[in-house]
């Protein structure tokens, strides 16, 4: 294909009305560096490296949106909003289509001076330049998904059955109660989809994304919120997940943190987490949990805990520190029973051990520790008082889960302003100020799909129905 050159920059200023499709792969071009099908351009950073363009495209610094992004190395990228770039400013001409692209493949300005060297230069194609400016002239005019002018939709995914049905409910009740009269004019619209266990939960992002959502909130455990977070990656949509998992995304955020988080917590308590032992039993969701376990407690406390199965398990107990218990509910009291006779201390994460955790001490004859990314305490302020006005404090976990939701997503909403897009979201939710969610105490979040809450909880559960014992907080690291 022939590279752009300066006759054919001036065949685009004459080209008209932009053909159909353009519009659509010149979006894809500016958010992901390549037009659907073709081969990404060539972008040269500052220091001379050449990379291709999906490495970093222009939606990355100039904002999803083009309104301008975050400060770069001590720039702040422009807004690229063709109503500003054809409008002379201070310091610059006003630019025309040539001109506009001149300064994306050759760092050039409509003056003749060059640009800031921090603005990578890209060798686009003449298809690349169509699309990119026929992108460029709509960009501002394109609609955002799941707003509307009166209507902002938020998309929900949630386990089918009680525990989703109570936090759909909440955090319904929290949107209604923290935004009664909507956010900038728009009433907050929630679509909702229950994931039965053996549907694939990448099927109902899809379709909540074809519905038109602007972000989304997953309450699914496990390997299907990271399904959640890994499909709505490949659009770039923001999702606000309950608890922190292994996906890793820029636009996935949790509330709290996840197993790994509790799991790195309870084996730092021990006196050599490198000799202690992390159980599974075979799964490769439980693999990969452990592998993510060990790579963290290496990192933070240079030790190399060893992951056993349960045929490996008996040989390796007695050199054993400590044993984490990776496994379902079902299987942790068959295998505490089993090391009923063994004076070593037993781990349990508190986002596995669900309803298993009580029955593990009764069958092992001893307290087991537990680990909780959940903090113990409620919210304060308004939001407090919302929450214990509604039917969500009566709901349990999943009601302050829920409503925790709905407050944090009401106030990133308000954060991004009218103008709110997608990547003003994410940016709303990334921010360092952290959210009042009534429910729990002020939560920050942070992206990646993880969690900035500062402390796990720790406790010492008994079998024999005396109250949990607080152990003391480890810090979520």
């Amino acid at each position: 294909m022939l590279r752009l050159t300066i006759a054919a920059w001036l065949l685009f200023s004459a080209a008209g009305a932009a053909q159909p499709g353009l519009v659509e792969d010149g979006q894809v071009l500016f958010l992901r560096g390549a037009r659907p099908g073709a081969p990404p351009p060539r972008a040269t950073a500052a220091s001379g490296t050449v990379l291709p363009a999906t490495a970093m495209p222009c939606g990355n610094c100039h904002g999803a949106d083009g309104g301008g992004g975050r400060m770069e190395s001590g720039v702040r990228p422009p807004s690229i909003l063709w109503s500003a770039l054809t409008q002379a400013a201070p310091g610059r001409r006003a630019y025309s289509d040539s001109s506009v692209l001149r300064a994306i493949a050759q760092g050039i300005g409509p003056d003749g001076r060059a640009l800031d060297p921090i603005m990578p230069r890209y060798d686009l194609t003449l298809e690349d330049g169509q699309a990119l400016l026929a992108y460029l002239r709509a960009l501002g005019t394109v609609s955002v998904p799941g707003i509307e002018e009166h209507l902002v939709r938020i998309g929900v995914v949630v386990p089918q059955g009680g525990m989703g049905d109570a936090f759909a409910a909440a955090l319904q009740e929290a949107l209604a109660a923290a935004a009664p009269e909507g956010v900038f004019g728009r009433r907050v619209s929630v679509l909702r989809a229950n994931l039965p266990e053996q549907r694939d939960a990448a099927e109902e992002v899809s379709r909540l994304l074809d519905a038109g959502v602007l972000a989304l909130v997953s309450a699914l455990p496990g390997e299907a919120n990271d399904a959640v977070v890994e499909a709505a990656a490949r659009d770039r949509v923001p999702v606000l997940s309950m608890r922190a998992g292994l996906a890793a995304s820029p636009e996935g955020f949790a509330l709290l943190p996840g197993v790994v988080d509790e799991a790195v917590a309870l084996l730092r308590r021990l006196r050599e987490p490198g000799r202690a032992l992390i159980l599974i039993g075979g799964r490769p969701s439980e693999q990969r949990l452990a592998e993510a376990i060990v790579e963290r407690v290496g990192s933070q406390a240079e030790a190399d805990p060893r992951v056993v199965t349960p045929g490996e398990l008996p040989g390796a107990v007695p050199e054993a520190t400590g044993i984490l218990l990776l496994l379902p509910p079902q299987q942790i009291r068959l295998v505490s029973e089993a090391l009923r006779l063994k004076d070593v201390p037993l781990l349990i994460p508190g986002s596995v051990g669900g309803e298993g955790i009580r029955a593990a001490a009764t069958a092992a004859g001893r307290p087991v520790l537990v680990g909780l990314g959940i903090p113990p305490s409620g919210g304060e302020g308004t939001a407090g008082a919302r929450f214990a006005a509604g039917q969500a404090a009566r709901a349990g976990l999943a009601g302050r889960l829920g409503h925790a939701a709905g407050e944090v997503m009401v106030e990133a909403l308000r954060r991004s302003g009218r103008r709110v897009t997608r990547e003003r979201l994410v940016a709303a939710f990334s921010a360092p100020d952290a959210f009042e969610t009534g429910a729990l105490p002020p939560q920050r979040l942070l992206g990646n799909a993880r969690s900035g809450a500062g402390e796990i909880a720790v406790l010492r559960i008994h079998g024999d129905g005396r109250p949990a014992e607080w152990a003391g907080p480890v810090a979520a690291e």
